[in-house]
């Protein structure tokens, strides 16, 4: 029932955020790349923000966990394809945006992509291999709330199409990542190795 609810709210967010990037002023009569750039973003921020409830659902329900490293990877999908759409724009001002002398906001968002890749790779660590399961995890969950935390100050730092009712959602979707990341730790914590066998490998998920 918890994971049927948090798919529906996953599937409400998501159309939400793409509705008020689609009907923002600043995607009128914009060029297709801007839109289909706008409309990657928002849907990644919202899988971005839901993965850590879907950490600590995946704790008792495998075809959760599931869900958590695919939504986690179609992220990554989602922001290279945000990065393209922006390449094919204007390539020059991508490439001042990650230079040395870009703004603020494109260096937070160069550092939330690293550290999403970094999330997907230890996801896929964990999920196949059980060496040292505590550092990843703990690394998981650090990299994670970079990536939240500063991918969501990027899209509130940039005049796009998620200005004004935008910038609520998204400071709410950022609440709810925060929110699910200490959710996630205290599950965790709760279910700690006095209930595990000798020998037995901790849950790679969390």
């Amino acid at each position: 029932m918890r994971a049927r609810a948090a798919a529906l709210l996953l599937c409400a967010a998501v159309a939400g955020l793409v509705w008020l990037a689609l009907t923002s002023s600043h995607l009128d009569a914009g060029p297709a790349a801007l839109v289909v750039s706008a409309v990657a973003a928002a849907v990644a921020t919202v899988l971005i923000a839901f993965q850590p409830l879907l950490a600590v659902l995946a704790r008792s329900r495998p075809a959760a966990f599931r869900g958590h490293l695919a939504l986690g990877l179609a992220a990554l999908v989602l922001v290279l394809v945000h990065v393209a759409a922006l390449w094919l724009l204007s390539p020059e001002d991508v490439l001042f945006a990650i230079s040395p002398d870009g703004p603020t906001r494109a260096r937070m968002a160069v550092l939330a992509t690293v550290a999403l890749v970094i999330v997907v790779v230890l996801g896929i660590v964990r999920r196949w291999s059980s060496y040292a399961p505590q550092a990843t995890r703990i690394l998981h969950a650090f990299f994670g709330s970079l990536t939240l935390l500063l991918g969501v100050g990027h899209a509130v730092l940039t005049d796009g199409a998620l200005d004004g009712p935008g910038t609520a959602a998204l400071l709410l979707l950022a609440a709810l990542g925060v929110a699910g990341i200490a959710a996630a730790q205290t599950t965790h914590l709760g279910s700690s190795a006095p209930s595990s066998a000798p020998g037995e490998v901790d849950d790679p998920v969390g």
